[in-house]
């Protein structure tokens, strides 16, 4: 029988986003409003980097389903993936 063990986890990731130049200060304004995200190297021709910190894969892949419902939204992908589960190596 297997135990679920409690974990410390923290998933840590980042996104690219592209969006409608046109609507590119509207879908900063809305990725800004979620939870546990901060926002990197915005360029007004319609892209920047979205970093995330979440309990676990579900949580990355929940935010980019919002992300992608945002209108003028064109793509949301995941380029970097860590999980830190609180021990260090070396």
């Amino acid at each position: 029988m297997h135990m679920a063990l409690e974990t410390d986890q923290v998933h840590i990731s980042s996104l690219v986003i592209h969006c409608l130049p046109d609507k590119f200060e509207q879908v900063l304004g809305s990725v800004k409003q979620l939870e546990n995200i901060e926002i990197h190297a915005p360029d007004p021709a319609g892209k920047f980097v979205a970093l995330l910190e979440t309990d676990n894969e579900q949580g990355i892949l929940a935010t980019i389903d919002q992300i992608q419902t945002v209108n003028g939204v064109l793509n949301a992908t995941m380029v970097y993936h860590e999980i830190d589960d609180g021990t260090e190596e070396g």
